[in-house]
């Protein structure tokens, strides 16, 4: 186990050993300064010598692995879960959204046009450009060609999903955590051929063919190819198209994902679980968000240090000559340092919800004839209760866990690292009261614990 440590002016140095530690705490030179990992800052002035370390990270759509090397020693070991979530509550925000608009509310001036994009406006005259450029045509055209740096800027340059965005956004800010002098980053350079993913086979002009060839849609293409007969039982009649994996987890209209049933046993499946035949279903959703955001996190990382790439059949030969097990951890270690070996052990950090907000009523206030201004919307999300956070960590009962949410006024939940609940035994109920629980550290938007069972394959 490392301990890292700061400097009394707050700089990273390099981490020491736990006996250290000890001395060091104990005749009041250093203290503690976090836990999850655990570091202490030094209290009295000392030297700033630092040695070069190197971050390697193997991005992922859903776990991330960081790891930091220094003289061919990995020091660093960190495992990310990434959300997933943000999608599905983008989605419901937009909905109560749209319905708060179009309620037939008197007060409430129309509002069109408001939008930073939807008036586009030229960088050099002010006048209307087109939507997607910041100058407009006159502008663009003149002799002098003052004004030709703007040609070539997209309004929405560098603009990616929010969901995408927020991913890597979590990368940085995790990797600017590291507690040690960061003096270069090596990213891993991912790019996914998609359609020789679904046909290794596949050359030439047939990239432009696609699975909707001589086809009007997909459900024409899925029974042309079941030949108009049902995956089950082979009927002819009232034929569905089935998705394989639903499109409410992800699952999308392409041809691999769809399957040909009747409607009989389109439902029998749906109530009862049905058998179906096996059909291999690509299922590609992480792949694309890495491809997507990779240049935005190439930008954002190259802010905090140096950054070089490197690809993944070179990480592959150095881990299969070194005997590493494949995982996001152990690639992260081979892409800092091909000849450093991952340690026992890591840190997973899992990106949660900080709080529950609620930006937008679900059920408008009606039929009153005064405004309501005593009841908030925000009531039942309450973030901190006499003294803790959601997130924290605390300690109950002798072991260690982590408050998932409040109830009452004086009362909260507690769930492990594996999200089972920790309560009293004696109970059948899941509340702990909060007199009861001892607060170790604050989280906020992560939760960090130490691992050290193997850490998730890439």
């Amino acid at each position: 186990m490392k301990v890292y440590v700061r400097s009394q002016s707050g700089k990273w140095l390099m981490p020491t050993n736990p006996a250290n530690t000890r001395i060091l705490l104990k005749k009041g030179k250093a203290r503690v300064i976090q836990r999850t990992p655990f570091a202490i800052q030094l209290l009295y002035e000392t030297t700033e010598y630092v040695q070069p370390v190197t971050v390697g990270i193997d991005d992922g759509g859903i776990h991330v692995g960081i790891a930091a090397v220094s003289q061919g020693k990995s020091v660093f070991q960190q495992e990310i879960t990434l959300r997933s979530d943000i999608k599905s509550k983008l989605d419901t925000r937009r909905q109560y959204r749209r319905s708060r608009r179009h309620r037939k509310t008197r007060y409430r001036k129309s509002r069109f046009l408001n939008r930073k994009s939807s008036i586009p406006t030229c960088k050099v005259c002010g006048g209307n450009a087109p939507a997607s450029q910041v100058i407009c045509r006159s502008c663009l055209n003149r002799a002098d060609g003052v004004h030709q740096k703007y040609a070539g800027i997209k309004k929405r340059s560098f603009r990616i999903p929010p969901s995408i965005k927020a991913k890597k956004e979590a990368i940085v800010r995790v990797v600017k955590q590291v507690p040690l002098p960061i003096s270069r980053i090596v990213l891993e350079d991912l790019y996914f051929d998609f359609q020789a993913m679904e046909n290794p086979d596949i050359s030439g002009e047939q990239y432009q063919h696609g699975d909707l060839l001589y086809h009007k849609n997909f459900k024409q293409a899925c029974l042309v190819r079941d030949k108009f007969r049902c995956r089950v039982c082979g009927a002819q009649i009232k034929l569905q198209c089935h998705h394989i994996r639903p499109r409410a987890k992800g699952g999308t209209d392409k041809l691999s994902n769809l399957m040909t049933l009747c409607d009989v046993c389109h439902d029998r499946h749906h109530k009862e679980r049905l058998q179906l035949p096996k059909q291999k279903s690509s299922f590609y959703m992480s792949a694309a968000h890495v491809q997507q955001g990779k240049h935005y996190l190439q930008r954002e990382l190259s802010k905090a240090a140096p950054l070089s790439t490197t690809f993944g059949y070179i990480t592959g030969h150095h881990r299969n000559r070194a005997g590493i097990e494949k995982s996001h951890v152990n690639d992260a270690v081979v892409i800092a340092d091909k000849n450093a070996i991952p340690f026992d052990g890591y840190i997973k950090t899992n990106h949660v919800q900080s709080r529950k907000r609620s930006l937008h009523e679900a059920t408008a206030r009606k039929g009153r004839k005064s405004p309501n201004r005593t009841q908030k919307r925000n009531n039942k999300n309450v973030f901190t209760l006499k003294g803790f956070t959601r997130w924290d960590t605390v300690q109950y009962k002798g072991r260690v866990g982590f408050i998932s949410g409040f109830t009452g006024s004086s009362s909260c939940r507690i769930i492990d690292i594996h999200g089972e609940y920790i309560k009293n035994p004696e109970k059948k109920y899941t509340q702990v009261n909060l007199s009861e629980v001892r607060k170790i550290h604050g989280n906020r938007s992560t939760v960090r614990y130490y691992a050290n069972s193997s850490p998730t394959e890439s």
